[in-house]
């Protein structure tokens, strides 16, 4: 049997004598290793999280001229062992919770690296941010700016240098519920992100009114989009260079600018790679022609970086027709990966342990007691024949994945294992059992009659 060739294989995949191999991993198959180890499993190519990062700075490297900073979004994936490598690769930390910054300078990064970016922020999280820990703040409402100014000398944090973030009017994404600029969403829903252009002046004069050093101005558009998105971002990048361009009529000069993150990766065939290249040079052109000179450029790649590295190996427990469609049942579910049920996602499906039979449609089912546990939702996907015993690769799950699991029905979070320079590292205890799904309560309290 020849074996097939396949559009994904450029994210670091083979197939050989029918299984499906990591390039990186050489040791043995994907579907070896999904039966030696508990499924589901979340296993990531730490190659290509290097690659990726390589692409992005050579990109810049090629058609910007000037200091750039990459810092990682943590939220895409808070696995410690990424954040080993985001710190070994000399990337910075994006973070959008104290935790996520506590984690992201136990695994190496610089605190200096780490800015946190929130919402809904309380007293108390700004208290432990910037008195103790002095992490930079990414100022996304004038509540926090008063805030900081209340307990200024309480915590002692005259002269903090700030990043004031702007919405900037414009923004982009893969669904609805990403779209992080502008007034609504397509669904109507109101945008909670930033301050408002007509307001950022007056953030700026407050913060240096209030004895702090805003040196940051900062938007974000939103999450996972591609090239046909590009010319959103470039009307949000000039929006943002305008104000830009007053503010230095105020005295701020030569501030930081950070474009945000949230470039997408190819989940379908039908789809291109984000143009990283195309990218740097919209930066770069639009900055020119503005005439606004910035001290350094800061990127917050997160799905771009992690996205494409990982793929989530569950086995198929059950194969029937119902209904004349043909249902593959896993043993991974929505509570595994949210993705496809939250936004309606899609995912490559690939059957690692046959990958050159014959292609049937399929309902990809999940196994928890919901209608909507499906990972093909409304449409049958052509899939090479699948067996009981099998195991599927669902692909593109390290941003947005494991991250948001839950243990709904008492199904466990999945096992998560990486591959880092050739080897295999456990990077958890396995797929999680009762005790350890049950840690967060106190099941020695008992109700009596």
């Amino acid at each position: 049997m020849v074996d097939r060739q396949y559009w994904w294989f450029f994210k670091g995949y083979d197939v050989k004598n029918n299984k499906v191999w990591s390039r990186s991993f050489k040791e043995f198959d994907l579907d070896t290793l999904a039966q030696r180890y508990q499924t589901p499993i979340y296993f990531t190519n730490g190659k290509r999280i290097q690659d990726k990062a390589r692409l992005i700075r050579e990109a810049f490297e090629r058609h910007y001229c000037g200091p750039v900073e990459i810092n990682y979004a943590v939220k895409a994936n808070y696995c410690p062992q990424i954040l080993d490598l985001i710190a070994l690769l000399g990337l910075g930390a994006d973070v959008v919770s104290p935790n996520e910054a506590i984690l992201a300078e136990q695994r190496g990064i610089p605190k200096e690296k780490i800015m946190f970016t929130g919402t809904s922020v309380s007293k108390e999280e700004m208290e432990l941010l910037v008195k103790s820990e002095n992490y930079k703040i990414n100022i996304d409402s004038l509540s926090q700016l008063r805030k900081l100014r209340e307990h200024r000398d309480e915590w002692n944090i005259r002269g903090l240098k700030l990043s004031i973030r702007i919405n900037p009017n414009i923004g982009a994404g893969h669904n609805p519920d990403v779209i992080t600029a502008g007034v609504r969403n397509e669904d109507g829903v109101p945008i909670k992100f930033g301050i408002e252009e007509a307001k950022i002046i007056d953030a700026f004069l407050l913060a240096r009114e209030y004895g702090f050093y805003p040196d940051t101005l900062h938007f974000h558009v939103g999450s996972g989009w591609l090239g046909n998105d590009v010319e959103n971002f470039r009307l949000a990048l000039r929006n943002t260079l305008r104000v830009m361009r007053e503010l230095e009529n105020h005295g701020f000069s030569e501030l930081n600018l950070d474009v945000g993150g949230g470039p997408g990766i190819r989940y379908k065939e039908s789809q291109e790679s984000f143009p990283f290249d195309t990218y740097a040079r919209i930066i770069r052109e639009e900055l020119i022609a503005s005439g606004v000179k910035i001290k350094k450029l800061i990127l917050e790649p997160g799905r771009s970086l992690v996205g494409d590295s990982t793929i989530l190996l569950t086995k198929v427990n059950t194969v029937e027709e119902k209904n004349g469609i043909l249902h593959a049942y896993t043993d991974a579910s929505m509570g595994t990966l949210i993705r496809p049920k939250l936004y309606h996602a899609y995912h490559e499906i690939i059957n690692v342990s046959n990958p050159n039979g014959e292609f049937y449609h399929y309902s990809v089912d999940g196994n928890v007691c919901e209608t909507g546990d499906t990972f093909t939702q409304d449409e049958t996907r052509a899939i090479p024949e699948i067996r009981e015993g099998d195991i599927l690769g669902i692909l593109d799950t390290g941003a947005y994945g494991d991250v948001m699991s839950s243990c709904y029905c008492l199904r466990g979070r999945a096992n998560i294992l990486m591959e880092y320079k050739g080897s295999l590292v456990e990077c958890s205890k396995g797929v999680e059992d009762l005790d350890q799904i049950l840690y967060r309560f106190r099941t020695n309290v008992k109700l009596q009659p």
